[in-house]
């Protein structure tokens, strides 16, 4: 069956190609899930899944929110789109500025709209102040704070998540074949003005953020 093409899932990968620089040496992925969407982004000497779930085959078994790892550990932190699944962010935050050595960077991304998935463990979405309060007060010191599309990117994915919810086009082979092509249609033109407008009003209504925060030396 066809992925159904995502507007946010695209300009993730792109926002994520941006944060190279910042990502080296033993990376920790926080929520890796399944899938190592990014991992192919980046450079590392070494590169580390953590998951509660033991059958999603992480390198270490823990919470986000308390990780069984010693102080100091990693040179990087990746986690996109997980801290909207957990129950007490700022914990999660504190956790990795503790595993991070100094001069570290966290490379994080998190939604400001999303639909809800994976329910019930959906709590929080974020905006830029929200996004530099949270890392702020665990320690962190602010690189980079990304908004990821403007009010046409956001318009192309609401409808396109709302379509594929409606016809449940992931279980229905059929309806998945017949959407697929106006999808793509339609989200790579909401891309098209999305790239050509940016006013004040348009910026309000973003997808989501990346942050990248450093562990100070």
């Amino acid at each position: 069956m066809k992925t159904i093409f995502q507007i946010d899932r695209r300009l993730l990968r792109k926002q994520l190609e941006t944060a190279k620089p910042y990502v080296r040496g033993c990376v920790l992925d926080v929520g890796s899930g399944n899938f190592l969407r990014y991992r192919d982004l980046f450079s590392f000497t070494a590169y580390h899944t953590i998951e509660p779930d033991a059958g999603k085959n992480p390198t270490i078994v823990g919470s986000a929110e308390n990780m069984p790892i010693e102080n100091d550990a990693y040179d990087t932190v990746i986690s996109t789109q997980v801290l909207e699944h957990l129950p007490h962010p700022q914990r999660a935050a504190s956790e990795m500025f503790r595993v991070l050595r100094s001069g570290g960077y966290a490379v994080i991304t998190v939604p400001q709209w999303n639909e809800l998935h994976e329910e019930p463990h959906d709590y929080w979405r974020y905006t830029s102040y929200g996004l530099r309060a949270l890392f702020s007060e665990a320690g962190f010191r602010i690189e980079r704070l990304d908004a990821r599309g403007d009010f046409f990117a956001f318009l192309g994915q609401v409808t396109t998540r709302f379509v594929i919810d409606v016809f449940n086009l992931y279980e229905r082979p059929l309806w998945n074949f017949l959407w697929f092509a106006p999808l793509k249609a339609w989200g790579l033109c909401m891309l098209w003005l999305d790239n050509r407008t940016h006013s004040k009003a348009a910026r309000k209504h973003t997808l989501g953020w990346l942050c990248v925060a450093q562990k100070p030396p």
